[in-house]
């Protein structure tokens, strides 16, 4: 385990990260879960007013490297004495947003899930926790193969 799948491990026992199953909520939703990255553009723009499919997906997006990012600009220009910097750094912490706090408890969720799942590269689409997409950041495309998959399982 690197120290990024630990830090990952820790935010989401320190937030108390839990998660809902999405076939409790109604048994037709679709739990789509997206693992990216900042420069990866999600490309998903569901479509209101229709009877598309798109209307019981349940998406989640997952930026794994938001603990990445916040850590950087935590050690930002840090001093070179290690006390101070340590005083700084707390300080910094202590002082997150909100936007930064949902960033990184975004990133420990998304880690920790990627790690359950056995992910092994980013951009991956995971359907209903099972089935797999690599590569893709645009959901009609991975849904589309996804659901080409499904008709030709049940065949």
């Amino acid at each position: 385990m690197n120290f990024s799948q630990f830090i990952a491990l820790a935010f989401a026992a320190l937030f108390g990260i839990g998660t809902a199953n999405a076939d409790s909520l109604h048994q037709e939703m679709m739990l789509v879960e997206i693992f990216t990255t900042t420069d990866l553009e999600v490309q998903w723009k569901p479509v209101t007013g229709t009877k598309e499919v798109h209307q019981n997906i349940d998406v989640q997006i997952y930026e794994l490297d938001g603990i990445q990012r916040s850590e950087a600009q935590i050690s930002s220009n840090l001093p070179t004495d290690p006390k101070q910097s340590k005083q700084i750094a707390l300080q910094r912490i202590q002082q997150l947003d909100d936007q930064a706090t949902s960033a990184i408890q975004n990133a420990a969720i998304g880690l920790a899930k990627a790690m359950q799942y056995g992910l092994d590269r980013c951009p991956a689409i995971v359907f209903d926790g099972a089935v797999v997409v690599y590569g893709l950041t645009d959901l009609k495309t991975a849904l589309d193969y996804y659901q080409t998959w499904r008709a030709g399982a049940r065949l």
